[in-house]
């Protein structure tokens, strides 16, 4: 039988409870982030068979959309996210024991768990970029602690995966293909430098072919390469250009991988005239790649920088640690200012911590009222009353149009949009205003939920609604339309 009292038992109690406590009120959260609703709504539309891309889209890789089929709420979403960062702990604790003595490694592991919990940077929310992080750490493990014949196809494998929830990883992937080759570097092991290679990709591969035979069979093979893979090219530098079609060649992008690159090279030389251990230059190179990945849009968006955590956390340890170099400790720091320039230079954005805890705790026995709904957002407690009204009114096999951008309006009241966008900004994003506009004919909802839309002139759809729809209701500053039987 386990004492927990025991010395060898406290830290994990004590992790386990910072998680707990930290973690809590996630999976209590109402539906009020858009990203999720449209995850739930796309995850619904698997359920009831809707072919992904082809019939129901949006514009990351499968995996998410999958897991959220199985979530099928907030809650589900939230409670496969909080199993997920509790292996993810577990592997960054054992990653970090390979760095730094037992103290310093606990240490690393509070502020992990912290830095991933907390609202700060998104760590409570069930987005691609977090639930990457645990196929991610895994991967990185496997390749450097295994001593099988197989690791780099197992390494790859799990890379693989998390690139099937968010595309960034392939950096990291990049880095681990340029690792092999910088400590093998040898014509006499060009031979393991290739057969290495080749299980490193062909590992990385199994998990995208999977997707994409399975997009074959459900006859949107092409519909899946442009939507989850080709379009993330255009999608890149898209917040710089100020359009939803940038290339990878514009807003700076082949700039900062040039600026990557040659930070690799240099901290390789360093390494090599010996002012870097061998495990403190892949932190800093890790550091360097997931940077980069974190800016491949220079979107603002918090969640992307959950990318950074586990080389960042390491780095900051590093700065403490009595075994390290001063050489280390100040390329370390130098690379923690750059990415506090980059944080400045493109305006990241973040989210309040204490006031998020202080609301839950304060309505942790009325968290169904709206004064604990509309903390995450004015609208939030009329979509909850926008979904009861809908399915008051209407049955599962009805479907109805939301013009704006609430999709979690349909994952709450378990309804399927008409068409294959379930936000505003996707129809305008992708100008697929004439395509909608043709499947509100086909499909005549029975009900369409307005909201004003700056900036997004939809003449269409407010002469449809003139002619075949008559007002009946309206929530906030959303009116709700009934067809005219």
């Amino acid at each position: 039988m386990i004492n927990i009292l025991d010395k060898k038992y406290r830290f994990l109690l004590v992790v386990s409870l910072l998680f707990l406590l930290l973690r809590l009120p996630s999976l209590f959260e109402p539906y009020w982030y858009g990203d999720e609703g449209i995850y739930l709504v796309l995850g619904q539309a698997l359920r009831k068979g809707l072919v992904l891309y082809r019939q129901i889209h949006d514009n990351k890789p499968p995996s998410l959309y999958y897991l959220a089929a199985l979530a099928q709420s907030v809650f589900g979403f939230r409670l496969f996210l909080a199993i997920s960062m509790g292996f993810s702990t577990v592997i960054f604790h054992k990653l970090s024991l390979k760095l730094f003595s037992e103290k310093f490694s606990k240490i690393a592991t509070i502020i992990f768990v912290v830095l991933t919990s907390i609202p700060l940077i998104e760590g409570n929310i069930a987005n691609a970029e977090i639930f990457m992080v645990l196929p991610t750490l895994a991967g990185i493990y496997y390749f450097f602690y295994s001593k099988s014949p197989l690791r780099y196809l197992v390494s790859g494998l799990l890379l693989g995966l998390a690139f099937t929830f968010k595309v960034p990883v392939a950096v990291e992937f990049a880095l681990l293909c340029a690792w092999i080759l910088a400590f093998n570097f040898d014509p006499f092991k060009i031979k393991f430098i290739l057969l290495s290679w080749v299980a490193l990709v062909v590992g990385f591969i199994i998990p995208i072919a999977f997707f994409f035979g399975l997009s074959i069979l459900q006859k949107a093979g092409n519909e899946f390469l442009f939507s989850a893979l080709l379009q993330n090219f255009g999608y890149l530098s898209s917040w710089s250009t100020g359009s939803h079609s940038g290339s990878a060649t514009s807003g700076g992008l082949v700039y900062r991988a040039g600026l990557m690159v040659i930070s690799w090279l240099l901290l390789y030389f360093l390494y090599l005239k010996k002012y870097l251990s061998k495990n403190v230059l892949f932190v800093l190179t890790w550091f360097c790649a997931t940077l980069f990945g974190a800016l491949l849009s220079t979107r603002p968006y918090p969640h992307y920088l959950i990318q950074l955590a586990p080389p960042l956390v390491l780095m900051v340890t590093l700065l403490f640690s009595h075994v390290s170099k001063t050489t280390e400790k100040g390329l370390a720091l130098i690379l923690i200012f750059g990415l506090g320039f980059y944080l400045v230079k493109y305006k990241f954005y973040y989210y309040p911590v204490i006031s998020y805890y202080q609301n839950f705790y304060t309505h942790i026995f009325s968290l169904n009222s709206a004064e604990y709904r509309n903390y995450f957002g004015p609208r939030v407690d009329d979509t909850y009353k926008i979904s009861e009204y809908i399915k008051n009114t209407t049955t599962e096999k009805d479907d109805i149009f939301i013009w704006g951008d609430e999709p979690y309006i349909y994952a709450l009241s378990n309804r399927l949009p008409v068409g294959k966008y379930t936000v505003a900004y996707h129809v305008a994003d992708f100008n697929q205003y004439e395509s909608t506009y043709n499947q509100l004919i086909v499909q005549f909802p029975k009900t369409v939920i307005y909201y004003p839309q700056p900036g997004r002139p939809f003449p269409d759809l407010d002469r449809y609604l003139i002619l075949y729809y008559s007002p009946a209701t309206a929530f906030g500053d959303a009116t709700i339309y009934i067809r005219n039987d």
